[in-house]
């Protein structure tokens, strides 16, 4: 078992990207292989922005294990069950993403408690109420930071907020684990102003892929 203290916990934007580049097959597997065009640039311990016809891989953020020539395996992502993933059908494209911009003045960082939808299938047979697990609602984290317009890394939040553009999250834990996924920021441009208490801003990120988290 494994305990670790929230305190010294880091965000990050993914602020630039590299040029897609054609994915023109993926292998099932208990780590997909993906395979790439000529001359793609993407090198091991890179993390990679995937954009698939498989519809549980697309938009999902993932680090590089190992590159041979246009062979590029996926790090911890599972591509072997075919009804997830029908074989084939997973090609499009992947972009690396090129720079991270760490935010700062972090105050409080919360997750919101994952819902799930359930779908109600009793019939007129049943005596109790009969209710299967549905679809999960989107995962989603606030952010207090202490006000500061002219931080660094305010301007690419804001780009994103307004654009309601997706743009990758990495975490770092304190132990060295690191989390990316995909998500939707927004940022209030007004700032949370409360008697007794220092002036914050306030973030919201709702994710819309499936972590991929590792060791170190």
């Amino acid at each position: 078992m494994a305990i670790e203290l929230a305190q010294g916990t880091t965000i990050a934007i993914a602020s630039a990207y590299g040029a897609a580049k054609n994915m023109t097959a993926i292998s099932n597997a208990s780590e997909a292989v993906a395979t790439l065009e000529a001359s793609h640039g993407v090198l091991e311990d890179d993390i990679v922005e995937i954009t698939s016809g498989w519809d549980r891989l697309n938009g999902r953020l993932a680090r590089v294990k190992t590159v041979s020539t246009n062979d590029v395996t996926l790090e911890l992502v599972d591509t072997s069950n075919t009804s997830n993933y029908p074989a084939g059908a997973g090609t499009g494209t992947v972009r690396k993403v090129t720079t991270w911009t760490g935010l700062t003045q972090l105050a409080t960082i919360s997750a919101d408690t994952p819902q799930i939808q359930f779908i109600d299938v009793t019939t007129l047979a049943n005596q109790t109420r009969q209710r299967i697990p549905g679809l999960d609602e989107a995962p989603a984290m606030s952010i207090d930071v202490f006000y500061d317009p002219s931080l660094s890394w305010v301007a690419t939040v804001l780009a994103a907020s307004d654009a309601n553009a997706l743009a990758g999250v990495r975490m770092i834990t304190p132990a060295g684990r690191k989390i990316y996924a995909n998500a939707y920021w927004k940022m209030s441009r007004f700032p949370q102003i409360n008697i007794g208490d220092a002036i914050k801003n306030a973030l919201s990120l709702t994710f819309s892929s499936v972590p991929s988290s590792y060791a170190s």
